[in-house]
């Protein structure tokens, strides 16, 4: 098993709404006493000199304020018990099919189940594990991601929930959960490299797990940022006009047979979406001694008329009572477990190839004769392997890994900075919310009103700006130095009020893990 020890956590940073009017709950009505300078409320002294004499009377101006907490955005106890699904560790269990894999493959895969029975079942994992769990299979992988997980405990409860030993899941941890799943999405671990179907197929699994309300809001939020690296990823690789893989291998192996083979007679069992693809490259390739089976061929021609007419419906019924002849079986079925095998066998063909695209594998080999060559899932990965090598997988992982690190660290700095632009939302918002209540202070006169809104803004920047704890005595010498022509009483008033709001602030870092 792989594990990172590297963690990765989901922040949805989100200041606490309160905050933004704590300020209001201070006592406004204590204001400075000029009496005791021999001045009136407007008159004008130089600044530096009445806050330095005003700072004394103080016993907070020498307070250390450190608002670290805040900028980082460390949510309150009441949102962090709603986000705390969010912020927890991300694990990912994840298994892709190979020969060794398959049997515990075909146990796990939700192919070929109803939405009603993967939604039931996704659910049941969640309640076993005991956290939320997001659950995606495909013809080329199954995987689990579980938020406030250890890897290997979901690893071990999956196992013990399907009755099965140790499944042997890749793991991994944060940061590399993160990078493995861009990397799925990506293509860049499918087996044929850029392939595109895994991200439509990653993306509606994502919404119905939104739409089932198997995973919350916060923890959605992970695979939004998985799809957004992925977009930025395929753009840089070219991974954009790739065609879908299980498509391109039937294609490119139907191509090679019929090129060997000339005029064949062949069936597809299904007339699904695949199906029908199988039919349109038999017709294409002037095949037409074509037959297809369906459960029900009337309402099956129905859904493709014109390709339907172009070939013999019949009933799987009809096939197992009267088999014929053919050289060449593309099967389509989905279904949970294999539709042909050693207690319901194909019906005799006489030598014929048998081309299984279905996941799970619709036809096991027990269920074939002797004269029959069957193209299941080890054939097909064998051969995309082999097709694989005419691109150059190292340097292009090597490219892949680097750009993962460019939108990791650009991922990273978007955090950061959101969570800036919070604080500064905060203490911009407060300031202006103060500035409304000294334009009505009886400090203010009429030349310092229309300044006031435009000073609470610069004292705001000065805050943002600070890169570590300040001195209240520092933020006294900003307000002092304006250049702006207020009047004493209202620089006091303002140096006053401004010093109890940052003090309560800082009261609210330290209980989030500031100091002071």
């Amino acid at each position: 098993m792989e594990r990172s020890t590297r963690n990765y956590r989901l922040i949805d940073a989100q200041m606490d709404g309160s905050q933004h009017c704590v300020f209001e709950r201070h006592d406004r009505k204590a204001s400075a006493d000029l009496s005791e300078f021999g001045k009136t409320l407007n008159t004008k002294v130089p600044k530096t000199q009445f806050i330095r004499r005003y700072r004394v009377r103080g016993s907070v101006s020498d307070t250390l304020v450190d608002l670290t907490s805040l900028q980082e955005a460390k949510p309150s106890t009441l949102q962090a018990e709603e986000n705390k699904s969010s912020s927890r560790l991300v694990s990912l269990a994840a298994l892709k099919f190979n020969s060794e894999t398959i049997d515990s493959a075909k146990e796990l895969t939700t192919e070929g189940i109803s939405l009603e029975q993967r939604s039931h079942y996704i659910r049941k994992i969640s309640e076993f594990v005991g956290s939320e769990v997001f659950e995606f299979s495909t013809c080329n992988r199954v995987l689990y991601v579980g938020f406030g997980i250890e890897p290997e405990v979901l690893s071990s409860k999956i196992s013990n929930l399907n009755g099965a030993e140790k499944i042997p899941f890749e793991l991994f941890e944060g940061t590399d959960a993160w990078r493995q799943l861009v990397k799925i999405c990506s293509g860049l671990d499918s087996f044929m490299m850029g392939e595109l179907q895994v991200m439509s197929q990653f993306r509606k699994s994502v919404n119905f797990h939104r739409e089932q309300e198997l995973i919350s809001h916060y923890n959605s939020a992970f695979f939004e940022h998985v799809i957004s690296a992925n977009r930025h990823i395929r753009k840089q690789l070219g991974f954009t006009q790739t065609t879908e893989s299980m498509l391109s291998l039937a294609t490119a192996a139907l191509d090679d047979l019929l090129n060997e083979r000339g005029e064949m007679k062949a069936a597809v069992l299904g007339f699904g979406e695949m199906g029908a693809k199988a039919v349109e490259a038999l017709l294409e390739a002037n095949q037409r001694n074509i037959l297809v089976v369906s459960r029900d061929p009337a309402r099956s021609a129905k859904r493709h008329p014109e390709l339907a007419q172009a070939c013999t419906m019949i009933s799987y019924d009809t096939w197992m009572s009267e088999p014929r002849d053919l050289d060449l079986v593309i099967s389509t079925i989905r279904n949970a477990e294999a539709t042909y095998n050693a207690d319901h066998p194909l019906p005799q063909t006489g030598a014929a190839t048998l081309m299984d695209f279905s996941w799970p594998p619709s036809i096991h080999v027990s269920g074939i004769s002797e004269d029959q060559t069957l193209m299941g899932m080890e054939h097909w990965i064998k051969m995309s392997h082999n097709l694989g090598k005419e691109w150059d997988y190292e340097l292009t992982l090597a490219q892949s890994e680097s750009i993962i690190d460019d939108v990791q660290e650009r991922f990273t700095e978007a955090l950061t900075n959101k969570t800036k632009g919070q604080f500064r939302a905060l203490i911009y918002g407060t300031m202006e919310q103060m500035a409304t209540t000294w334009e009505t202070s009886p400090h203010a006169s009429e030349g310092d009103v229309p300044q006031l809104r435009a000073f609470a803004r610069e004292i705001a920047t000065w805050i943002c700006h600070q890169p570590a704890a300040f001195h209240l005595s520092e933020l006294s010498d900003f307000v002092a130095n304006t250049p702006r022509t207020l009047s004493s009483a209202v620089i006091a008033h303002v140096d006053h009020e401004v010093k109890r709001s940052v003090l309560v602030l800082n009261e609210k870092s330290m209980a989030a893990g500031g100091t002071s």
